[in-house]
């Protein structure tokens, strides 16, 4: 029996799973390949589907400024921009906006010396006060400031003055009370995390992290007791911190033969098990938001992490977007998600929120044991209701003709009596009350 105590909530206001989608489709080397707008409209049409509640995204100085500090608004790659976030905008996806430096030879801008260089803020400021407060990009509510700065800057004093001089530019424009700045942002370096909250609590309104877990840490439960330590961290040691986002802004799974373009299950079963068991481990550990890495291929040139190929590949689905499109689908932004009793082989996430006329549960299940398990689940004082039931398994993983999970059944069901599943070995059962 596995039974929800109301009062264990691990995030109140849940923001939601989340991808990075990167402004790539139309750079030179997808138009290479022929991307047509046809094209575009079938990844618009699956992120509605989706529903896909947050997105972060890739920005860049040189994007918009040349190198004598001249800002073009209609340069390509800007006119690119404004096509992701229009859709941003139009489905109410929530933008983490992620600048990813200006130090390194394929970000360098000539005449900005570092991050910690005044006209590094002052570009920031510049463009995100255009996007904002000139084209009424509502959708961008988190800023950071250099992507995995432990690796790109390597330098935590000279990444903090660049932090602080970004935050004079926002209160200037007054950009701080519309945009909330999030970091570190960093990988595989929680000192950089921990300095940050010690350092910087009062510049950050969000804390976030990215984690590539080894196979092993996921498979026995263990990156919810590393979630945990983290965010822990910041709550304790930030007074204000619980009224905070602790966001998870790169999520994946690091395992033999990995680099920053590849990723070696991106076409295995496995990786939609693993996904699934990552995200009922971040969000019971209390993260407010678990954003994958990546939404498509055709993002950056080369790189296999998407949910699906690119124009190459026929845009063609893989496994892992049937566990992590029924996440961001089932688990609506505003959630409660609520704190389990985790076993071995069995992980669970327990999400409810507001449905249009009663509140509503979404039951992620993942059975990492080669056996069935039988699973009652109950919620005391919940009322009756209509329950789709979804099922990825290497036997079954019912999809309609677009390729999109549909329930292998739809019955009444009395939470409040406990309803009871049966998940088979390997796999991932979803049981929600959402309405579509």
């Amino acid at each position: 029996m596995l039974t929800v105590d109301r009062s264990a909530v691990a995030c109140p206001s849940f923001l939601g799973f989340g991808a990075e989608w990167d402004p790539g489709f139309w750079d030179q080397w997808n138009l290479r390949a022929g991307v047509t707008e046809a094209d575009w409209d079938l990844v618009v049409k699956r992120i509605a589907w989706m529903k896909l509640p947050v997105v972060r995204m890739m920005m860049q100085v040189k994007w918009c400024r040349d190198g004598q500090g001249h800002f073009d608004w209609d340069r390509p790659q800007m006119r690119s921009v404004y096509r992701y976030l229009d859709v941003c905008q139009q489905q109410g996806i929530t933008v983490i906006l992620a600048d990813w430096g200006c130090e390194s030879g394929w970000l360098k801008v000539p005449d900005i010396a570092d991050v910690g260089d005044p006209k590094y803020a002052a570009a920031i400021g510049t463009y995100l006060d255009h996007l904002v407060n000139e084209r009424n990009y509502s959708c961008i509510k988190y800023f950071i400031m250099v992507n995995e700065p432990n690796y790109e800057v390597r330098d935590f004093g000279r990444w903090k003055k660049g932090v602080e001089q970004v935050m004079a530019e926002f209160a200037k424009r007054g950009l701080d009370r519309k945009v909330v700045f999030a970091g570190a942002d960093e990988s595989n370096d929680e000192s950089w995390h921990r300095r940050a909250v010690d350092q910087l609590q009062n510049v950050l309104g969000a804390y976030d992290i990215h984690r590539y877990a080894p196979e092993d840490q996921v498979r026995s439960g263990g990156l919810l007791d590393f979630f945990r330590a983290e965010w822990d961290y910041a709550l304790k040691t930030d007074p204000r911190a619980k009224d905070k986002p602790l966001i998870v802004g790169e999520a994946g799974i690091y395992s033999s033969g990995f680099s920053a373009a590849n990723n070696p299950l991106h076409l295995e079963y496995e990786y939609g098990l693993y996904m699934a068991d990552y995200a009922a481990q971040a969000a019971g550990a209390g993260s407010w938001c678990v954003s994958a890495w990546m939404l498509d291929d055709s993002s950056h040139q080369g790189f296999t992490w998407g949910m699906w190929k690119n124009k190459a590949g026929g845009f063609a689905l893989k496994p892992w977007f049937y566990t992590w499109s029924l996440l961001c689908r089932l688990v609506p932004a505003g959630s409660k998600t609520y704190l389990l009793k985790q076993g071995l082989d069995l992980r669970a996430l327990a999400v409810s929120s507001a449905g249009r006329d009663a509140e509503v549960w979404t039951f992620c299940l993942v059975n990492r044991s080669d056996k069935p398990k039988t699973v009652r689940v109950r919620v005391p004082d919940a009322r009756p209701g209509t329950f789709k039931h979804y099922l990825y398994s290497r036997d079954k993983a019912a999809a309609d003709k677009d390729g999109f999970p549909a329930p292998v059944e739809e019955t009444p069901g009395d939470l409040g009596a406990g309803i009871e599943v049966v998940c088979p070995g390997n796999a991932v059962y979803f049981l929600t009350s959402v309405e579509p």
